[in-house]
């Protein structure tokens, strides 16, 4: 029996084109892991962060990808409010969660009550507020290579 072999981010898909993203411009991907282990949600994470290399439709720089931050999805959770401005969220050009990713782009509506604040503002609001306590949030800085002249 010959065994196909699993690809390094295990069946793990990114996002079908490269949204905010810049070829030579630096930009930040939240990646959520809902796993309770640190190790195995860095490990995870890393997956995620592969898969959207691979198909965002731009070649990343191997050596500028790097984690920025780690944070447990309760410690976001005790200081976040609902959006009044996009200023949080202006920060991300992607957030994975359960698999599926956002960008400003491409994100659900704001509620009719937004404070006045921009979809991609909720977007990080309600993905944040709807994890586990235990889950974890994963800060990646990624940059696209310039494209070839």
């Amino acid at each position: 029996m010959t065994m196909t072999p699993i690809p390094p981010s295990h069946g793990k898909r990114g996002p079908a084109g490269p949204g905010p993203l810049l070829p030579g411009r630096r930009s930040t991907v939240m990646v959520v892991v809902e796993r309770p282990d640190p190790e195995e949600a860095l490990r995870e994470s890393m997956d995620w962060v592969e898969a959207f290399g691979r198909d965002c439709g731009l070649v990343l720089d191997p050596e500028a990808t790097e984690l920025y931050g780690v944070a447990k999805a309760a410690d976001l959770k005790d200081n976040l409010r609902p959006p009044r401005d996009g200023a949080i969220a202006g920060y991300l050009d992607f957030i994975c969660v359960d698999g599926a990713w956002l960008h400003p782009g491409d994100c659900p509506v704001a509620p009719p009550d937004s404070n006045g604040a921009p979809a991609w503002a909720w977007a990080y609001y309600q993905a944040v507020m709807g994890l586990d306590d235990d889950a974890f949030c994963t800060i990646w800085d990624v940059t696209p290579l310039p494209l070839a002249a």
